[in-house]
C-alpha cells in the first residue's frame, strides 16, 4: 500500500546505519507492516518514538500554526 502524500512540506534528513540495523529495516519492510522501503520503516519508527515521548512527557508538545500557507512553529 502506498504511503499517503504529505499535506505539508517535508525536510529530508540523511542517516547512516550499520549493516545489522539496515538488515532489520529490510526485515520490517518485508513484513509489510512498516512500509514498502527501509526509508518508510525509519519514518514510521521515528514517528512512533516521538509520539511515545510526547505522550510520556519526555518531549513537550509544540504548537504549530498555518502562516501564509506554510506550517510554522507558534511563538506563543
Amino acid at each position: 500500500m502506498a504511503r499517503p502524500s504529505n499535506n505539508f512540506e517535508s525536510s529530508p534528513v540523511t542517516v547512516a546505519f550499520t549493516p545489522q540495523i539496515r538488515q532489520y529495516l529490510d526485515d520490517l519492510t518485508l513484513k509489510g507492516t512498516f512500509g514498502g522501503s527501509p526509508a518508510d520503516a525509519v519514518r514510521m519508527i521515528v514517528n512512533n518514538a516521538i509520539e511515545n515521548m510526547l505522550n510520556n512527557g519526555a518531549l513537550e508538545r509544540r504548537k504549530w500554526i498555518m502562516n501564509d500557507g506554510k506550517l510554522v512553529l507558534a511563538t506563543n
